[in-house]
Parts: structure tokens; C-alpha cells; sequence
């Protein structure tokens, strides 16, 4: 598994198309706020913005997730690992952890640096007491669990059609239908049980960082849990 890991994250280094992906997501979110007063707010406040526009950047994660995933179905290398001795399951659970992290950096990157600056510019916004740190650090774990879940989305499609296109495409679908559910009569039942909405709702406190951190867990880990379940037992060719 290590020698696995050690390769994945290897790869992710020299990936220039993950170094063009985390640009597009900070300059895609710079376009959004653009001509927007978003640098006169506290850093809470530029963090619950960020958080309620959320589900563009995670689109953007999807067409990576499509070539990280399943670029190495379509070609093959995904099956290097197996030639060599390394169980189905360690071979895609070292790409799964990657992946994992590369899309929590692409989503929370931009969110990130204008926090900071808006903190340094205008202050936080509430006051900062003794349970501050524990609180934030809270939000902080809430917010990466969640960013796996939102990222996971394209694990069963990677694994199920094994190909570039369907891997991109039907994780995107699938974030249309839930903006257009969120937009619906059901929306305030529903945005507590998406993983991309959920994490404005931690941001403003609508939910607290413990069920964040609950609700990123379970969809990861279903996520994952069926990815590897359809791998195991895919004819693979």
C-alpha cells in the first residue's frame, strides 16, 4: 500500500493537468467575485459566500476526477498495480486517498486565500473567545470530510464505465439535478443531506461541525465502499 501511495501522490506532483485544474478553480472563483464587495466583508462572511457557490467548483473537481480516474481505466495503467501483486482493493483505495486530497485542495484553495485576507483586512467578524480554536478547528475537519464526500461523487463512475467521458459527465449531471433540487419546495430538508450544501450550512452555523463531519463521513465512506465493491467484482479487460 505504501509503495502504492508514494506513486499516486508521484503521479499527482508531475500532473500538470492538476496544476491547470487547482489555477482554473482560484481564477474560475476570482471571475465569480469580481465587481462583487466581497473584500469589505469579515472573513466569516467571505467564507459563507465561497461555501453557498461551492457547487461550480465541484463541477470543476468532476473533470479532473475524469482524468485522474478515469484516464487510467481507459489506458490501462490503473491495472499496473494488479500485475504487480497488489490487491484490487489497495490499488484503488491508494488512488481514492489521493484523489481525496487533490480535490479538497482545489475546492478549499480559494475559499482559503480569501479568508485569510478578509480576516487581516476586516477581522473575523464575531468575537474570538476560549472555545474559538476548538470551533474552527472543528469547521475546518467538517469542511475537508465534506470535500471528500463532494469529490467522491465520481468514484462509481469511474469504476462502473471505466472510460473519460462518463467518468466527467455523469458526476456533473448528477450536481445539475441537485442545484435543481435545491432549488425546489424540498430544498430546506435536502441541503441538510448533500454533502455541497451542507457546507455552507456549517459555515453560518445553520448545522453544527460534528453533523458536518457525520454527514461527510457516511457519504464518503458509502461512496467508497461501493466503488470498491463494483472493483472487486468487475470483469476487467
Amino acid at each position: 500500500m505504501g509503495n502504492l501511495l508514494r506513486a499516486e501522490w508521484y503521479k499527482l506532483f508531475h500532473d500538470k493537468i492538476f496544476a491547470i485544474t487547482l489555477a482554473a478553480c482560484v481564477l474560475f472563483n476570482t471571475l465569480i467575485f469580481s465587481g462583487s464587495s466581497i473584500l469589505s466583508c469579515s472573513g466569516s462572511e467571505a467564507l459563507q459566500q465561497c461555501m453557498k457557490k461551492e457547487i461550480m467548483t465541484a463541477m470543476i473537481v468532476c473533470i479532473y476526477g475524469g482524468t485522474f480516474l478515469g484516464s487510467d481505466f481507459a489506458d490501462r495503467t490503473m491495472y499496473h498495480g494488479l500485475t504487480a501483486g497488489q490487491s484490487r482493493g489497495a490499488v484503488l483505495h491508494a488512488k481514492i486517498i489521493v484523489f481525496s486530497f487533490a480535490a479538497d485542495l482545489m475546492l478549499f484553495l480559494f475559499p482559503l486565500l480569501l479568508t485569510v485576507i478578509c480576516t487581516v483586512k476586516n477581522g473575523w467578524g464575531t468575537a474570538i473567545g476560549t472555545g474559538f480554536a476548538p470551533h474552527l478547528f472543528g469547521v475546518v475537519l467538517a469542511l475537508l470530510l465534506l470535500g471528500f464526500a463532494i469529490s467522491a461523487i465520481s468514484l462509481p463512475a469511474a469504476v462502473c464505465f471505466r472510460d473519460v467521458g462518463r467518468t466527467i459527465g455523469i458526476p456533473i449531471v448528477l450536481y445539475f439535478i441537485v442545484i435543481i433540487l435545491l432549488n425546489s419546495t424540498f430544498a430546506p430538508v435536502l441541503s441538510r443531506l448533500f454533502p455541497i450544501s451542507a457546507v455552507f450550512l456549517v459555515t453560518d452555523g445553520t448545522v453544527s461541525a460534528a453533523y458536518g463531519m457525520g454527514l461527510g463521513l457516511v457519504w464518503f465512506a458509502l461512496l467508497a465502499a461501493a466503488s470498491t465493491l463494483i472493483f472487486r467484482r468487475v470483469e476487467l479487460r
